[in-house]
This record gives structure tokens, C-alpha cells and sequence, in this order.
């Protein structure tokens, strides 16, 4: 066996190891996820009409229905992936500045073009991670 031919067989060995270790979501999930995820967003915005908290927490309520979705199906394939720590940190930071920006709508009118730009690309990040490490592909 010379250098290339074991390269490649590590290559296929690794290949089979992470798709053992990492089954594939349905297909439908990462759009999903993604729009749940951008609409959770925009709804912090504080002149979408909505009074007090509602619509704040319907957002909660969204990007939580998200995760527990694919929380969901990643259990019913046996596996388990946590976020790290700074993830957490990330996404509870993140959320505090929204919601913050969301309660004070003196400071933030007529800005709900920046919600909904911020809508969009948190639905592509979650669309693009979902795809990127392989985690798609299952038409199930």
C-alpha cells in the first residue's frame, strides 16, 4: 500500500466514522428551523403594533419551537449534540440586546428595516449551518 492509497482509505475511514456518528436531518428541517429562527427575530421589533410583551415572547417561543425541533429529531436518531458554552453565551447576549432594543421603542423608531435585515441573515446562518457540516440529506 503506498501513500495515496492510504490516504484515501483514512479519507473513507473518517467519511464513514462521521456519518455513523452524525445522521442526516430531513430535509425539510433546516428551512424550517431558519424561517422559525428569522421570524423570532424580526418579532423584537418594537413598532410592529403588537402591545407590550406579546410579541417578544411569541419570538421566544419560536426560536425555542426551533431548537426543540431538531433537539427532537436528533434524539429520536440516538444522538446528542450540546452547544458549547460560548455558543450559550452568544445566544443569551444576543437575545438580551433584542429584547432590550425591543421594551425601549423611543430609540429605536422607525428602524424596523434593521429587525427585519437582521431576520434574514439569522435565517441564512441557520440555514447555512444546518447544510454546511453534512447534517442534511435524508429526504425523510
Amino acid at each position: 500500500m503506498n501513500a495515496t492509497e492510504a490516504g484515501s482509505s483514512l479519507g473513507q475511514t473518517h467519511q464513514s466514522h462521521r456519518a455513523a456518528a452524525r445522521p442526516t436531518l430531513p430535509l425539510w428541517v433546516p428551512p424550517v428551523c431558519a424561517v422559525m429562527f428569522g421570524a423570532a427575530v424580526v418579532l423584537q421589533d418594537p413598532d410592529d403594533g403588537v402591545p407590550g410583551l406579546t410579541a417578544p415572547l411569541i419570538g421566544l417561543a419560536l426560536a425555542l419551537g426551533a431548537y426543540a425541533l431538531v433537539a427532537g429529531i436528533r434524539a429520536r436518531q440516538g444522538t446528542r449534540r450540546r452547544a458549547s458554552p460560548g455558543a450559550w453565551i452568544g445566544a443569551v447576549v444576543g437575545a438580551a440586546a433584542f429584547s432590550a432594543s425591543s421594551l425601549n421603542s423611543s430609540s429605536t423608531s422607525g428602524l424596523g428595516w434593521v429587525y427585519l435585515a437582521a431576520g434574514v441573515v439569522v435565517a441564512g446562518i441557520v440555514w447555512y449551518r444546518l447544510h454546511r457540516n453534512g447534517l442534511v440529506g435524508d429526504r425523510s
